[in-house]
């Protein structure tokens, strides 16, 4: 079952080796992304489409889960980035300069995406019960379309072997789609 939703949502049949990970919400259809702007630091639109796979997750500085969770973020895009996924951090936070002077600190580099959900607009329009957004984290999976096709609300090791695994095999027949 989980194989044919996701041939609809991707395009493509999942890997027999991908099998879904634990707390992974998976739409039956492709839901529109919100008609809401996610700038960059210097204000020009961040496109969520183009990608074959867009990991798109909501954060902020002061979310202690939130900044548990961004370093295997970073794994996930070291690991897979090459091969087509796409990672968009989206603060909730109030500004850029909040926002640049914390992930520096960090030492986090500028791997990922880093935008600016401007008073939280975008992640409050997911809100809606089959989107499941009601706290940070939580994180989108987008399509080349842009088009959300699964969400996993909280925390979670986005590094760990089963979410590579589901990512390695979603990517890998993508590939083989185009």
């Amino acid at each position: 079952m989980l194989a044919l939703i996701l041939t609809f949502a991707f395009g493509a049949k999942v890997h027999a080796d991908a099998p879904s990970f634990a707390g992974l919400e998976v739409l039956e259809q492709p839901t529109a992304a919100p008609d809401v702007s996610l700038m960059d630091e210097n204000g020009a639109v961040v496109p969520l489409d183009g990608a074959p796979v867009t990991v798109l997750n909501f954060w902020a500085t002061w979310c202690a889960p939130c900044v548990a969770e961004l370093p295997t973020l970073l794994a996930l895009d070291e690991a897979l980035g090459d091969d087509g996924l796409r990672v968009v951090a989206a603060s909730l936070d109030r500004n850029f300069a909040q926002i640049s002077g914390f992930w520096s600190k960090q030492g986090w580099g500028d791997n990922l995406d880093v935008v600016l959900d401007d008073k939280g607009r975008f992640f409050r329009s997911l809100s809606a019960e089959e989107l499941g957004a009601r706290g940070v984290p939580y994180t989108a999976i987008l399509n080349a379309k842009g088009e959300i096709v699964s969400w996993y609300a909280g925390e979670t090791d986005w590094a760990s072997p089963q979410v590579l695994a589901y990512f390695e095999g979603v990517l890998d027949e993508a590939s083989s789609q185009r």
